[in-house]
């Protein structure tokens, strides 16, 4: 979704009371449509579909909510949608317990299980996350919420930040391929791609080095850690007025 089609969905949230009922259904469906490319992972463990939690998410989270934290782009939106997943797993996690008398055993968790092969809990990752992003210039945050959290493509930061496509590069933003979506993402797959700033943060985080072979439980435990970034990233406030870095200034290699 480009980012002046989210604008509609921005404009609608941030005004949730005052919608008429032609607009509230104008909401409904972008928002719905905006959630049918994000198929979380964790939504297979519960027994509703995604078209009837995309449903609920809407009325829960975002009709109904107090919370006047509206996304600015679609990746933050995947990102509430995720957490919202999380949360029924766990709700129905404590539901099985307390229905289970004299049983200790707990379901694992969706992102603790994981992570406990790497002596991690997610809110240890979550710690780890806000230290490594005290460190990033501003220019590296906007691109790692923008680009590598919510999907839209470097070059629309280009105007905003100097050499965007380097410094893109250098934060560890995977630029798609010609006939792909016209976007960047995040991974630690290539060792081209571990050797930059998110890649050797993840790895160091999970005790695992840039050459190694990543088995599948490694990479696993590698987008856990991302989504937990930017999770951290996106709720990062970020002053507007604040001045743009220099924009000579290169990131540390």
């Amino acid at each position: 979704m480009q980012s002046e089609q989210f604008e509609r969905i921005h404009a609608f949230w941030t005004r949730r009371p005052q919608l008429t009922q032609g607009e509230l259904g104008e909401f409904y469906q972008r928002v719905i449509a905006a959630l049918t490319p994000c198929r979380p992972r964790e939504a297979a463990s519960l027994g509703d579909s995604l078209a009837d939690l995309r449903h609920q998410f809407f009325i829960e989270k975002v009709l109904h909510s107090d919370s006047d934290a509206a996304p600015h782009h679609v990746g933050a939106l995947f990102l509430y949608f995720k957490r919202f997943i999380i949360d029924q797993l766990r709700k129905q996690r404590d539901d099985d317990a307390d229905a289970q008398e004299g049983c200790e055993l707990r379901a694992p968790d969706a992102y603790a299980e994981p992570l406990r092969d790497y002596q991690l809990t997610p809110q240890q990752v979550r710690e780890a996350a806000d230290s490594f992003i005290t460190t990033l210039p501003r220019d590296l945050i906007l691109l790692l919420r923008h680009c590598g959290c919510g999907g839209m493509p470097v070059k629309e930061l280009a105007e905003q930040i100097a050499s965007a496509h380097y410094h893109g590069g250098k934060l560890g933003l995977v630029h798609r391929q010609k006939g792909e979506l016209a976007s960047a993402g995040r991974q630690v797959v290539e060792p081209a791609h571990r050797a930059t700033l998110l890649g050797s943060w993840v790895l160091s985080l999970l005790k695992l080095r840039v050459g190694d072979t990543l088995a599948a439980r490694d990479m696993q435990a590698a987008q856990i850690v991302l989504d937990i970034l930017c999770v951290a990233a996106l709720s990062l406030h970020l002053d507007p007025a604040s001045p743009p870095s220099n924009p000579d200034e290169r990131p540390p290699a």
